[in-house]
């Protein structure tokens, strides 16, 4: 029996007794009615009796009730008044006066009872009725929360409505576990967001301003190639699988924070993307954020098992303390950001804790970014062309073009300085363009010019190839600046083929067989494995300086170089040879068998001016019967070239 039909039975009981009450009420009062008038008149029955068949009256008996003679024999009456007539008696019996209040009871207590049973009958169908309109309305509240409510037919109209707003009160409750979690946790992973985050940390440290406190910001690496090869939905889960290993180690080491009424942890949360944070509360020194970012990087380092696919991701971590690094917490992250950009210039992997001199770094950083959009629209780019020759006459086979930043105030800018920025921020993907678009209108003015047979190299970033449609950036460039697919080589570096996507690769093929040239840069640099040079659709590995440079000193890396440059034969492919900076590296080289170099000894990188004046004046006649210009070194230098 529920709640509901108990309270029904226990209303019915009490209104029964109260009937039954009110019944005996009006009997008594009907009794003494009685009794008041047989005492004030003579009754209309009464009976002679001679005295020795009474009982023991002494005078005269007006009130006699429910006298014990109720055993006496037949002959004998129960009386409720005795008058005194000559030698006899005259008596009333008790059953007559009973039989008399009973008809009087009778007649309105059953017109009470049919009276009850009709108000109840009435209220009880009003009440049905009411609360059928009762369950209609919880039925649009169930609505509003997308909820479908199930009446059970077995029930009462009352017991099924408490059925209903007990399910109302569940689904408000859950209501409000969710609109505090879409308001103060990040959707995908039911992490604290970063506003609560923030907002928390600053009631922490207002509340307990002298306890050390510190803050881990973590960052995955290589979460972005997770996204690019396998998809977003499939980087969701990663970032769930990590979120749930972070919200297990905050337990395990008792770093959460006491729990609110929603049960959020404010102590993890989620930024966006790929960055985490744990603010610790109360610790004892720098030791202990640094055991915790220890245990962090063992844990992310642990397999991720998605389906049928298993992937190994790392992170990096920067920390900042409380009070020494910052006591804003907006500032406290963005140290501690600071410091976790340090980590992956480390090598990624890594936990780095802030100092000051990674503050300027930062401030650096955002200058050089800032400036740099506002360089492209101000044109302060500018490209240069260092030549790439063949060592037998110094022919020009290719000019690399490389970009240069004419600041306004700092004059120029090294590239090894904003172009790793330029990528970070993407701002290569504008920068690149622009690269692209000026370099093959340069080069389609040298051909028509005469250069028939020289190409014109551009760099290719990791970024470029995967957020621009190769093939059809490339030629829509090409038919734009008019020059021919044959005059132009991509460079790509060799790290950007370890997790080169099959899409990418056939794009490069479609170039290839329009004519553009690709060719491998920083060859020996990236740790590819040599099988992938069968299958890559490259024309040219571009040789490492560092494998030049220690080439010279060391018969190992002489060794390497040689099965290199044999195996790119082997392959049919060219070598070019870069970073040539004097003669012996030269001479070393052609034993080799190198037939194009290119480095400082041939030229240093030069403006389209110098270079025109270079090829198209000097070496006119060369030009116009071969096709290809003539770059000549320093006269200094020509006797070793020759030789």
């Amino acid at each position: 029996m529920n709640k509901s039909t108990a309270k029904y039975w226990q209303t019915t009981a009490l209104l029964t007794i109260l009937f039954f009450i009110i019944v005996y009420i009006f009997f008594i009062s009907i009794l003494s009615k009685e009794i008041s008038t047989l005492h004030h008149s003579q009754p209309d029955i009464a009976y002679e009796l001679p005295q020795h068949q009474l009982t023991d009256v002494d005078g005269y008996l007006s009130h006699i009730l429910l006298i014990d003679n109720l055993a006496r024999n037949n002959k004998q009456k129960l009386v409720v008044k005795v008058t005194k007539k000559a030698d006899n008696w005259l008596v009333t019996p008790l059953n007559f006066i009973i039989f008399n209040i009973i008809l009087a009871v009778l007649y309105p207590s059953l017109a009470l009872l049919v009276v009850g049973f009709i108000a109840g009958f009435l209220i009880l169908n009003y009440q049905n009725s009411k609360l059928k309109d009762i369950c209609l309305i919880t039925d649009g509240i169930a609505d509003t929360f997308g909820q479908k409510q199930s009446y059970k037919p077995e029930y009462s109209v009352l017991a099924n409505l408490n059925y209903a707003l007990e399910n109302i009160a569940r689904y408000t409750k859950q209501y409000k576990i969710d609109t505090e979690q879409s308001a103060f946790c990040d959707a995908l992973t039911k992490l604290t967001n970063r506003h609560t985050f923030l907002q928390h940390i600053e009631e922490q440290l207002t509340q307990s301003e002298k306890i050390k406190s510190g803050l881990l910001f973590i960052d995955l690496d290589g979460f972005k190639q997770v996204n690019d090869s396998f998809g977003h939905s499939f980087g969701d889960e990663v970032l769930i699988q990590v979120a749930e290993r972070l919200n297990s180690l905050v337990r395990s080491n008792k770093l959460n924070f006491s729990p609110s009424s929603n049960r959020i942890e404010k102590n993890l949360a989620r930024l966006g993307g790929d960055e985490f944070t744990i603010f610790l509360f109360d610790i004892e020194n720098s030791e202990c954020a640094i055991n915790i970012a220890k245990y962090v990087l063992s844990e992310l380092e642990r397999e991720f098992i998605l389906g049928n696919k298993t992937i190994k991701i790392s992170a990096s971590i920067g920390i900042a303390m409380y009070p020494e690094s910052a006591s804003k917490p907006n500032t406290l992250v963005q140290l501690a950001d600071v410091a976790m950009y340090r980590a992956k210039k480390d090598g990624r992997g890594v936990y780095r804790i802030y100092s000051p001199e990674m503050g300027s770094q930062l401030r650096r950083y955002h200058y050089l970014l800032e400036e740099m959009r506002q360089a492209l629209s101000n044109h302060s780019f500018f490209l240069t062309f260092q030549p790439i020759i063949h060592v037998e006459g110094c022919v020009i086979s290719y000019f690399e073009a490389l970009v240069r930043w004419q600041h306004p105030v700092e004059g120029v800018i090294s590239p090894t300085e904003f172009i790793p920025i330029a990528e970070e921020s993407n701002q290569i993907l504008p920068l690149g363009d622009w690269i692209l678009n000026e370099a093959c209108r340069q080069m389609f003015a040298w051909y028509n010019a005469g250069m028939k047979k020289t190409k014109i190299s551009v760099n290719v970033s990791v970024i470029q190839l995967k957020h621009r449609p190769l093939y059809q950036w490339i030629m829509d460039t090409l038919a734009k600046t008019g020059l021919p697919p044959s005059s132009l080589m991509l460079e790509i570096t060799e790290s950007c083929f370890l997790d080169i996507s099959d899409e990418i690769i056939t794009e490069l093929e479609k170039l290839r067989q329009e004519g553009v040239f690709i060719a491998i840069d920083d060859f020996g640099t990236g740790f590819s494995s040599l099988a992938i040079l069968a299958t890559l659709p490259v024309d040219i590995l571009k040789i490492d300086k560092m494998f030049v440079n220690e080439a010279t000193s060391s018969t190992k890396y002489k060794k390497i170089l040689k099965s290199i440059i044999d195996m790119a034969y082997q392959l049919d492919l060219k070598i070019v040879a870069e970073g040539i900076e004097d003669v012996i590296q030269l001479e070393l080289l052609k034993s080799l068998g190198v037939k194009y170099i290119q480095g400082f000894l041939i030229s240093h990188p030069e403006n389209s001016t110098i270079v025109g004046n270079k090829v198209l004046n000097q070496g006119i006649n060369h030009l116009a019967h071969n096709g290809a210009g003539v770059w000549q070194p320093n006269p200094s230098k020509i006797i070793k070239l020759m030789n």
